[in-house]
């Protein structure tokens, strides 16, 4: 037997209604073998003690046996045969404890009720109503011999008053279980449809996400030609010196070399770690150098060389555990908007603040533009929501980010300043 079917039949709602069972035949035969003795030692209301106490040490010993069976991993074709034998000898006791304490006037008579509905939740319903007819047959053995060959005949309509409260009971049993049985089995269902669409919705945050990046990298698509452009022309000139006069080849050229092969191999790799499909590994960064780090990738965007840009990095900010090409992302995005919205302004102006307020690490990303809108301020971070123009916004960066922000335990708000413009706040959980 595999991995897998151990775990199926160890989950088998039949196995655990079995566990359950016994876990309750414990307290049941515990309570005949103390009732047992307090009845010898000082209630004396029966003269059969000795017989009750061997039934509930008899209740006890095979409840062992049955505990021993189900403790392991039985077959599923083992289950209602184990389910049929447990409740049989459960009526069995039942029906030598009914006839030890009076038959018809014993106390106990009415346990024949809960050994129906125990039959109703661990048998299919036919074999329950067949359950009924055994139980029936039990009783009416426990009558007979409890008050003689006589007792169908005197207490005859008692009798047929148990025998119809024991179908009614397998009856109504029976629908509840069904009904029962069928919920679960549709929660079961919706369960299973849940988790499919979390699965594809997570798949399609991540699709997005990606999205998000390369529509940043087209944004800094010029910027990054020129950045690799630069290099490659110095290059390409010295190169052209040293063809046309190769005994002029130093050290000193040959480094320059290597110096410019190197700055186009920087901007390679920050290139494939911003447009990596995951969001990397946690670590745990100064808040400052993830902000610097943004700014090294947005280095490439000419939006941001039109700007004033302020850096009030607070020394106390502290470190945060994050991912740090999904803060990476977060910050872009919202750059990204803040210069959008300056886009109009006379004298434009970005400035970035990081600090501390008590556990968290804080970013601000401050503009002077337009603002948003105050209808706005509770959409913003809504998918597929956006102020741009037509082809300018697809309206999922700041749903992203929301997204990656709870992702890392963090949170981001926006409002609007009293002298213009906005500012958005990033909160990262400290770690120092």
């Amino acid at each position: 037997m595999g991995a897998a079917d151990t775990v199926r039949i160890t989950r088998h709602p039949l196995l655990a209604q079995l566990r359950w069972f016994i876990s309750l035949r414990w307290i049941a035969g515990s309570c005949v073998v103390l009732f047992a003795l307090a009845d010898r030692l000082w209630l004396n209301w029966y003269d059969a003690e000795a017989t009750m106490l061997v039934t509930g040490v008899t209740i006890l010993a095979y409840n062992v046996a049955m505990w021993a069976v189900t403790r392991g991993t039985p077959r599923p074709a083992r289950l209602i045969p184990l389910a049929w034998a447990q409740i049989i000898l459960d009526l069995a006791a039942l029906t030598v404890l009914t006839v030890l304490t009076g038959g018809l006037t014993s106390p106990i008579a009415g346990f024949y009720v809960f050994h129906m509905i125990f039959a109703s939740l661990l048998l299919p319903r036919g074999t329950a109503w067949a359950m009924a007819g055994v139980a029936s047959v039990f009783l009416a053995v426990a009558l007979g011999i409890a008050h003689g060959q006589g007792a169908l005949d005197v207490d005859i309509r008692r009798v047929i008053g148990w025998i119809v409260a024991l179908l009614l009971t397998v009856y109504l049993a029976n629908n509840l279980t069904r009904s029962l049985r069928r919920q679960h089995s549709r929660l079961v269902r919706q369960n299973r449809a849940i988790r499919r669409l979390s699965r594809n919705m997570r798949r399609q945050r991540d699709a997005m996400a990606r999205q998000e990046k390369m529509a940043a990298l087209g944004q800094m698509a010029a910027g990054i030609t020129h950045e690799i452009a630069n290099p490659l022309a110095s290059m390409d000139s010295l190169l052209q010196l040293l063809q046309r006069k190769p005994e002029r080849v130093t050290e000193e050229k040959l480094q320059t070399l290597r110096t410019q092969i190197e700055r186009i191999n920087q901007i390679v790799r920050q290139m494939t770690t911003f447009a990596h499909p995951d969001s990397g590994q946690w670590e745990a960064m100064e808040v400052n150098d993830i902000t610097e780090l943004a700014l090294e990738m947005l280095r490439f965007d000419k939006r941001l060389k039109a700007v004033r840009l302020v850096k009030q990095y607070s020394p106390s900010a502290g470190r945060a555990k994050v991912m740090p090409q999904a803060i990476q992302q977060v910050l872009i995005n919202v750059i990204g908007n803040a210069l959008d919205a300056m886009a109009e302004s006379k004298d434009p102006e970005l400035c970035l603040r990081t600090g501390r307020e008590g556990k968290f690490c804080t970013i601000a990303v401050i503009d002077c533009g337009h603002g948003i809108a105050p209808e706005n301020l509770t959409r913003i971070f809504e998918p597929f929501f956006t102020t741009k123009p037509l082809g300018k916004g697809t309206g999922l960066g700041l749903s992203i980010s929301y997204s990656l922000m709870e992702k890392q335990g963090g949170s981001i708000r926006a409002e609007n300043r009293k002298e213009g413009g906005c500012i958005f706040t990033i909160r990262l959980p400290a770690v120092s």
